[in-house]
Formats: C-alpha cells, sequence, structure tokens
C-alpha cells in the first residue's frame, strides 16, 4: 500500500512539475517590452548589419513562446523575422488577424509613433497550440525601422500593458 502511494504521489509531483514548466514556457509582458527596448537600441545603432539576427530561430530575439521582428513601415515590408516565409513580404499581406482577416500592420507602424511605443492586440496562432490566441505586441520604432515582440495573454488590458512601458 505504501508502495502505490509513494508512486502516486510522485506522479503527482511530476504532473506540478511538468505544468509549471509549461508556464515558464510562455513569454511575459515584462520580457516582451524589455527585449523590444533592447532590440531597438541594437537596431537603430547597427541598423542593416544588425538585422539578419533577428532571422534566426535559435537566436538571442527568439525565446519562450515568441520573438522580437523587424518592420519596415515606410515601404510597407518584414524586414526580419524568424520564418523566413514572411521576410521580405508586404505587411498588409501578411499581418493579418487570424480570425477576422482585418490588417493590423498600419495599427503597428502607428503605435511605434507614439513616445513610449505602443501595443497592438489581434488573434494568432500560438505555437505548439491550436486554433487563434489573443495576442499583444509591443511595438517602438528603431531608426528607420519598427521593433516588436508579442505576448499570448487573455487578461491582461492595453491599459495595463501600457503601464509597463511609461
Amino acid at each position: 500500500m505504501n508502495k502505490k502511494l509513494l508512486m502516486s504521489m510522485a506522479a503527482f509531483c511530476a504532473m506540478g512539475l511538468s505544468s509549471g514548466a509549461w508556464a515558464a514556457d510562455a513569454a511575459t509582458a515584462d520580457e516582451v517590452v524589455a527585449k523590444t527596448k533592447e532590440a531597438a537600441v541594437e537596431v537603430k545603432a547597427k541598423a542593416d548589419v544588425a538585422l539578419s539576427e533577428f532571422d534566426k530561430k535559435d537566436g538571442k530575439w527568439a525565446w519562450k513562446d515568441t520573438y522580437v521582428f523587424v518592420l519596415d513601415c515606410t515601404n510597407g515590408v518584414m524586414k526580419a523575422h524568424p520564418a523566413e516565409a514572411v521576410r521580405g513580404k508586404k505587411l498588409a499581406d501578411i499581418l493579418k488577424d487570424k480570425a477576422t482577416g482585418k490588417e493590423f500592420a498600419t495599427a503597428m507602424c502607428d503605435a511605434s509613433k507614439k513616445a513610449n511605443g505602443g501595443w497592438v492586440e489581434y488573434m494568432w496562432t500560438k505555437p505548439g497550440a491550436e486554433g487563434n490566441h489573443r495576442k499583444i505586441a509591443y511595438i517602438l520604432a528603431a531608426g528607420n525601422y519598427t521593433v516588436g515582440a508579442g505576448v499570448y495573454d487573455d487578461k491582461m488590458t492595453v491599459q495595463q500593458l501600457e503601464a509597463k512601458t511609461k
């Protein structure tokens, strides 16, 4: 009997640790803000030299379930992204809400014009999950480019997120 109890407790603990690991694999809004600000400094300072680093799926700009991307709002194209299929593509063609089909590239470019950047909310596919999920991206100007990264979050409001960027 003690052996069964011990095995049950071990299984329960393992499940608890696993769910904690899953939660740790989700990027936080604070991480997104910090990485986006760091990326903006690098892109502004090194311009085109730094861009190839944002294309790496296993580079420093991709972590947990998100990544930093670079937009060229002047020319309306995705300048750098870990997914090769979207690099160089027209923003209006690739940045569409997965649930409504509504384009949100304009909102991202507009958000970058704010003094502290801004947040743009949309529905997107989440790595390792089925369906569309609420994603909110922090967008910031970076010299001639715009950088951003998103967090999957169903609870935080845009107002709560904006408080993190002031």
